[in-house]
């Protein structure tokens, strides 16, 4: 049983940004010297207070929470795809319904709009399942009632 007297306290990080960002409360990109301070022309007073190597710990341990989480949801997608899985008796008719998927997804890449290209690309980028993917875009392309998904 934990102390109730305790309250959990996270570790204090060394600032990343570097003064004048501080300061005047803008995003720092922890570069030397950073963008921000080039644009406003005083890059000769961009200094920062934590050393270079806690400055990269501090964005990698941001890449690292990015990165988690992009694990996460890709296991949200297995999972689903995993529990669609089970409930297909037939392996021929799941290839059937992701080949129907993924032609779907073609045509409108290859006839679509750019807007429609650009969205359905980020998407996929971001590693969206192909069948909601497929099902979205049957929708946003009016085939939704020869497409059964």
């Amino acid at each position: 049983m934990a102390d109730v007297g305790r309250s959990h306290r996270s570790k204090p990080r060394a600032t990343a940004s570097c003064y004048p960002c501080r300061n005047r409360k803008v995003k720092c990109n922890r570069l030397s010297p950073c963008e921000a301070c080039i644009a406003r022309g005083i890059q000769d007073e961009c200094k920062y207070s934590a050393p270079n190597e806690d400055r990269q710990a501090i964005a990698q341990a941001e890449m690292i929470t990015e990165l988690r989480g992009k694990v996460n949801r890709l296991r949200e997608q297995i999972a689903q795809r995993a529990a669609r899985r089970s409930s297909i008796d037939d392996p021929e008719e799941e290839e059937e319904e992701e080949a129907t998927d993924m032609e779907i997804v073609y045509s409108a890449l290859r006839l679509g709009s750019e807007e429609l290209v650009w969205k359905i690309v980020g998407r996929l980028r971001d590693g969206e399942d192909l069948r909601e993917l497929a099902r979205d875009v049957a929708r946003d392309i009016g085939v939704e009632d020869d497409y059964s998904g």
